[in-house]
């Protein structure tokens, strides 16, 4: 089995950072090596980034996530990570590219008989989840977040929000936000019941 550098490469468009740089800090946290540019700044500076972004984005990701979008479409810079990952896929004869859609703009290369995720009903935190799932990561924060909705009483939403774990209760008027690092340390230790969930942090 090939062993690649990056489980995702992330190719968008600078007017889509935002919620591309959301997407890379979740799945930071569910343990998903990803290519992502400003992690790789030190790396980059002073490569020839035609040759080096061509090596990523044909050779050294196990899938390419394509952030389709209007911008997209009009980059000199993405048309050229593009064309790397449909040389990719094209060689390797196996699904590489995953294509995200902010809009329905025709992307040149990828069919309309692709299946693809819209992102205009989809939180980055969930497009997280679904990519981590996708590359064959355990996705332990959401097993995690299942186990505390059945543990905690009704009417608490909670919901993954970049690096955190958010807690709503209208019951309580209680809004309350905890780093999703120490809440998965403690389910990883099975630790997150009696020094989380049965204390007073959480109002019952």
């Amino acid at each position: 089995m090939t062993k690649y550098e990056y489980d995702a490469a992330l190719s968008f468009a600078g007017e889509d950072r935002v919620y591309v740089e959301s997407v890379a800090e979740v799945l930071r946290q569910l343990g998903v090596s990803v290519f992502y540019d400003k992690y790789e700044e030190v790396d980059l500076w002073g490569k020839d980034l035609y040759v080096h972004l061509d090596e990523v984005y044909r050779k050294k990701a196990k899938y390419c996530v394509i952030f389709a979008s209007e911008n997209y479409a009009k980059k000199l810079w993405t048309n050229h990570e593009r064309t790397s990952a449909q040389a990719r896929a094209f060689e390797s004869g196996t699904e590489y590219i995953l294509p995200a859609r902010f809009d329905n703009t025709e992307i040149p290369g990828i069919r309309s008989t692709t299946g693809y995720l819209f992102l205009g009903d989809r939180t980055p935190e969930q497009l997280a989840l679904v990519i981590a799932a996708k590359v064959g990561v355990d996705v332990e924060i959401q097993r995690m977040i299942d186990h505390m909705k059945a543990s905690l009483p009704d009417g608490y939403i909670i919901k993954l929000d970049r690096t955190n774990v958010v807690f709503d209760y209208e019951e309580e008027d209680y809004h309350n936000e905890f780093p999703v690092s120490v809440l998965l340390e403690m389910y990883r230790t099975d630790q997150l019941d009696w020094m989380f969930l049965d204390t007073s942090i959480l109002p019952y």
